[in-house]
């Protein structure tokens, strides 16, 4: 049977490996070859797991050492028990962007644990970005360059080269539940880099519920197009956006508190609490393409604000940056964010783009389609220089950034957005109970 599996998937295997991998092409279906058929696999090894999973493996409650990265191939479905814990191992060569856990198209993790024993995915050092992250890869559809979403358009992940992409809106790469992602967001440059969860064109049929994604070196969530929906998350510290996406991203999230905490200085340059895409290029073809762009709905969002400022560990020149904004909407991004709360803590560090900013190089968001009501608590403030606010937004206001060479419609109507509305009370943070986190102490007021 393992030879067979080899057979099968060996021209796969060598593919799909990238030069951040560390796992050698089959050999003999006696010695270790990389593929894991089963939990007395000569190729299983708890403290040091890496490899493909080729069967149906399930993994009972314990700690394993993720010693590199650990592949769930197409047809096969790693099956995680509460109280698992995986803990990422940095040392020597396999730390970075080599330790990860990948679900191919076609894989499944179904990861379902307990408020009393949930999941855990954490490091042996407990430092953003020391390892790439937890990688769903789907069927779901993206948008194309040339607007289209037919399933034809396939993209490969940033780490690893696995694709994604595809024309089936219920896939279903797992389930997780009551899982903890922490420390990851490894990263090969600037534009090849990992998050604690990233989410490349997963579908409807993905399960995510009661998630726990802090300190991460780049984003703690990223959503690349697809149709996934999720509730109850909880997302702290991240170096980059704590909540991002593109591709044409259209799913419901409900639910999510996003804290950056006092403390947490790690920050790249452009970084916000939310920043979403339509599409990765810019607005400026002739016409414009505005179908088939990211759209999502958002719904009880509290976001806290109790640091804004800090050095880019990444960076070998510890190069200073702020927030930009608390969200960044560009590329023909659509967006509805009801009963929203935000609290910016942090008065010695204003954004340098207002509150909201919904342009940038790369082309504005489709402000008619923009709707957001927010209940805003903070120091009062207007953006930098050239800001205008509607009627709508008193101070502390928001930067619209109504400028530049896109067609005239792009701009709309703003009157959906609502700044002071304080009927508004965002998340119901009792829910994350299970974490014990310290909203008391790390995010008051919020």
């Amino acid at each position: 049977m393992k030879k067979m599996l080899m057979l099968a998937v060996a021209a796969a295997m060598v593919a799909a490996c990238s030069s951040d991998d560390n796992n050698g092409t089959p050999t003999d279906p006696q010695t270790a070859d990389g593929l894991i058929t089963s939990l007395t696999d000569i190729d299983y090894d708890a403290t040091s797991l890496k490899g493909y999973i080729a069967g149906n493996i399930t993994l009972p409650a314990g700690e394993y050492t993720l010693d590199g990265a650990l592949t769930v191939l197409d047809g096969f479905t790693l099956t995680l028990e509460p109280g698992v814990k995986f803990i990422a191992n940095t040392s020597g060569a396999q730390g970075g962007t080599n330790v990860r856990l990948q679900v191919n198209k076609g894989g499944k993790l179904m990861a379902v644990g307990t408020a009393s024993q949930p999941i855990v995915f954490t490091s042996d050092t407990e430092e953003p970005g020391d390892w790439a992250g937890v990688f769903l890869c789907g069927k779901a559809t993206l948008t194309s360059p040339n607007g289209g979403r037919d399933g034809s358009y396939t993209q490969a992940t940033e780490i690893g080269d696995a694709s994604y992409g595809g024309s089936d809106d219920a896939d279903s790469s797992g389930h997780l539940e009551y899982v903890e992602i922490a420390y990851a967001g490894a990263r090969i440059n600037g534009t090849k880099e990992g998050n604690n969860l990233s989410l490349y064109a997963q579908g409807t049929g993905t399960i995510l519920k009661n998630l726990w994604l802090h300190d991460g070196s780049d984003d703690n969530i990223e959503f690349f197009g697809g149709t996934v929906n999720a509730e109850n998350l909880l997302v702290v510290n991240s170096a980059d956006d704590t909540f991002d996406w593109c591709l044409g991203w259209n799913g419901h999230v409900t639910n999510v508190v996003e804290i950056r905490e006092a403390g947490f200085t790690d920050i790249t340059n452009g970084s916000g609490m939310m920043e979403g895409d339509g599409f990765f290029s810019d607005l400026g073809s002739t016409p414009a393409n505005t179908a088939n762009l990211s759209n999502p709905t958002l719904t009880n969002f509290s976001i806290g604000v109790y640091g804004a400022s800090g050095t880019d560990s990444a960076d070998p020149n510890s190069t200073a940056y702020k927030l930009r904004a608390v969200a960044l909407f560009r590329t023909g991004c659509k967006i509805s964010l009801t009963n929203s709360k935000v609290i910016w803590g942090d008065a010695v560090n204003m954004p340098t783009n207002g509150l909201f900013k919904f342009n940038d190089a790369t082309g504005p968001a489709l402000a008619a389609d923009v709707h957001i009501s927010l209940n805003y608590t903070g120091p009062s403030f207007i953006g930098g220089t050239g800001v205008t606010t509607s009627p709508d937004s008193p101070v502390p206001g928001a930067n619209y950034n109504l400028s530049g060479a896109y067609p005239a419609y792009i701009y709309g109507d703003f009157a959906q957005l609502v700044f002071n509305n304080t009927g508004a009370t965002g998340a119901d943070k009792s829910v994350f109970a299970w974490t014990n986190y310290d909203f008391a102490t790390k995010a008051p007021g919020l």
